[in-house]
């Protein structure tokens, strides 16, 4: 019984800090929270929680910058994010295993870390975010934490630091809040789990809070590296689940 209890109290007090490290580097956090979370609870319980937790971080993530926000961004992506959710819906069901999807977007990562500058950039129209809230959509009941998808598509020289982790967190904003009513169509209890998240997400918006105000704080340079750093940890985090999970 007393293991019971001190599992949700340190995964709680835990929820500061990954949600500070969003709140910080715009990545990192959710899938470390994800990951630590699957050390305790499995999947089908894990994916449903992590959503609804990353819902409240991202909302006020980008409630707190919002004026920081590239609407020309997010709103193709708000567009584009319900339609994916609903085949996701449909699929869920027939999806033997998440391997393939984890194998693309690792390969994204690497690709956006590592490209040679004689290699084009993953810098695409304004428009094409509308495709990528659709796959971010298919994928967002699969594989649960979507940020590694999203996150090469922001390492644009058009977006100083404020705007990039405030369009993130809009879009992924959207990204989780769609899971809640899919999971509940599938008949998941959150009324089972309802004063693990309420703590949950107080202490995430606690840590998002703290963490933006060392954004104000960081460098432009010094959080490009500090966000190319946090795509190279969740590609090797990435790869190593697929090798050895």
């Amino acid at each position: 019984m007393t293991w019971n209890i001190l599992i949700p109290i340190f995964l709680i007090a835990f929820s500061f800090f990954t949600a500070a490290i969003s709140a910080v580097t715009g990545m990192g956090g959710g899938i470390i929270l994800l990951s630590v979370m699957t050390l305790f609870y499995p999947l089908n319980i894990v994916i449903p929680l992590h959503g609804f937790i990353q819902f409240i971080s991202n909302l006020y993530r980008s409630y707190l910058l919002r004026n920081h926000i590239t609407w020309s961004l997010a709103v193709p992506f708000f567009m584009g994010a319900p339609l994916g959710t609903f085949l996701s819906y449909l699929i869920i069901k027939m999806m033997p295993s998440p391997l393939y999807p984890q194998l693309i977007i690792t390969f994204i990562i690497f690709y956006s870390v590592f490209r040679p500058k004689s290699l084009p950039s993953l810098n695409i129209p304004n428009w094409g975010f509308f495709f990528l809230g659709v796959i971010v959509g298919l994928f967002s009941l699969i594989i649960g934490a979507t940020g590694p998808i999203i996150a090469p598509f922001f390492l644009r020289s058009d977006l100083k630091k404020e705007n990039l982790i405030a369009t993130k967190a809009a879009v992924q904003t959207m990204g989780h809040v769609l899971k809640i009513p899919a999971f509940i169509a599938l008949s998941f209890p959150f009324e089972n789990y309802a004063w693990f998240i309420f703590f949950m997400t107080l202490f995430t918006i606690l840590g998002t809070k703290w963490g933006i105000k060392i954004l104000f704080k960081v460098n432009e340079t010094l959080f490009i590296k500090i966000f190319k750093i946090g795509l190279f940890l969740t590609g090797v985090r990435m790869t190593f689940k697929i090798i050895f999970e």
